[in-house]
């Protein structure tokens, strides 16, 4: 029975110590590339001309140095929000609503997918910097 209860013990404290992994998407992201479609779904992504930052931090929230808000007047709203790795979702908060913008990690890019913003495809691509 000690054996068992030391052995126990020993695990539990192992795993207590154990390191977490972090998010594949914690640190910082810069905008390289847009995707760019004429509308019948044979766009390519080009070289990007904007200056986005996007930083991801450990406890699931999200600064950006743009808004990720379409419709707002103020370029202060839609700078925060959260992201969550089970659904592959950022969270950004607008004005009176909740935008949501997928995203997946390729070929160690970050992509943004707008799926309601946009008509054609919508899509960033983001290189990480830091």
């Amino acid at each position: 029975m000690k054996k068992l209860l030391l052995s126990t013990f020993i695990i539990l404290v192992f795993y207590a110590c154990a390191e977490k992994k972090e998010s594949a998407l914690v640190g910082t992201w810069q905008l390289s590339e847009v995707l760019v479609d004429p509308g019948n779904g044979q766009g390519s992504f080009q070289k990007a001309n904007q200056n986005k930052v996007i930083t991801f931090l450990a406890d699931g929230t999200l600064k950006s140095t743009t808004s990720y808000c379409q419709m707002s007047k103020d370029a202060t709203i839609g700078t925060a929000g959260s992201y969550s790795m089970n659904n592959s979702k950022l969270m950004i908060t607008c004005d009176t609503t909740e935008s949501s913008i997928n995203f997946e990690l390729k070929d160690g890019a970050l992509i943004l997918d707008y799926p309601i913003q946009c008509i054609e495809a919508c899509k960033e691509k983001y290189v990480r910097v830091k």
